[in-house]
């Protein structure tokens, strides 16, 4: 049916976009043009379609190392939503191009393309309220949810968060970490798979090598195979590396814990970040252990102003 539209009516991608874009992007949004050819949408919401998805590769390509969206999570969603928050746009156009993007990933998903749409479990924003809550947990916070966890004796969900907050790595990084990447005695986690097939090195300190030690033992003691992964699940008998989508489930299960209902794999990354920078850790130093290409992504979606400290400084200076 396709070929038998009226050609003027297609929506080209542009030769500008063409020389900045992920060249497989590209492919799989021109698929999906014609997907909605087939369908008979209208020219005009085609191209509504088209724009909000070109913002998001656009921005891909400026922010995100120019990965493939195969390799998108919910992570770089919400960066990307952070963004367009920042340069101005209102809720109801973040709402839009969300809908634009998640019917683009739902149409991924269902070619096979991919296994997992990074928006399938993102709450939708209501009317006048903001498209999502970022969260960056307090030194408070922190230490009730970690008496919470040891509270609650689940030695799998206790590592899950105190891992993330201590490497801050994405939740797709924690999801595939395996036991032969960790040394213990230098307190790293290597080759990582991070965006764009970039190998990287995860660190975590003394506390979180204990737990770690911990669930080694315990799995060792109980006979349970994780074949070889870190965070498993059993689906039908089999057991599997942890999904993305569970840890979104786990971090809410978590945030309930210390009312924090809105609590997301992302926050964790967030979290670990800002209480570092209170600690006084420089920020070139958690930018690279955050594994971003510059300082300007940390500063703009990392960390967040210390208002007490703010407030200390100026009156220091009163006029």
């Amino acid at each position: 049916m396709a070929n038998q539209l009226n050609r003027s009516k297609r929506i080209i991608i542009d030769n500008n976009f063409e020389q900045t874009i992920n060249k497989e992007n590209l492919i799989f949004l021109n698929k999906y043009m014609q997907d909605m050819e087939i369908r008979e949408l209208s020219p005009k919401s085609i191209y509504n379609y088209k724009r909000d998805i070109l913002q998001w590769l656009s921005y891909l390509n400026q922010y995100q190392f120019n990965i493939n969206v195969k390799q998108c999570t919910e992570d770089d969603i919400e960066e990307f939503i952070y963004f367009c928050k920042k340069e101005g746009n209102n809720t109801e156009r973040i709402k839009r191009r969300l809908a634009s993007i998640s019917a683009f990933y739902k149409y991924l998903r269902r070619k096979k393309t991919i296994t997992d749409n990074p928006l399938e479990f993102m709450s939708r924003p209501k009317k006048g309220l903001p498209v999502v809550i970022q969260t960056f947990l307090t030194q408070d916070q922190y230490i009730l949810m970690k008496n919470k966890l040891k509270e609650n004796n689940d030695l799998q969900l206790e590592v899950y968060a105190i891992l993330s907050i201590d490497t801050m790595a994405r939740v797709n990084a924690i999801s595939n970490i395996k036991w032969d990447q960790i040394d213990f005695n230098s307190r790293t986690i290597d080759d990582v798979l991070e965006k764009e097939g970039y190998l990287v090195t995860l660190y975590f300190d003394t506390d979180t090598k204990d737990l770690l030690l911990k669930l080694q033992e315990y799995r060792l003691q109980n006979n349970i195979n994780d074949n070889g992964y870190l965070f498993i699940s059993k689906i039908n008998n089999k057991v599997e590396n942890i999904s993305t989508g569970t840890l979104n489930k786990w971090s809410t299960k978590i945030g309930n814990m210390i009312n924090v209902p809105s609590l997301h794999p992302h926050d964790f990354r967030h979290s670990g970040s800002q209480l570092r920078k209170l600690a006084g850790m420089p920020i070139e130093d958690i930018s690279e252990l955050l594994n971003h290409a510059g300082l300007d992504v940390t500063k703009k979606f990392y960390l967040r102003q210390d208002k007490r400290k703010m407030q200390e400084n100026k009156d220091k200076f009163k006029i």
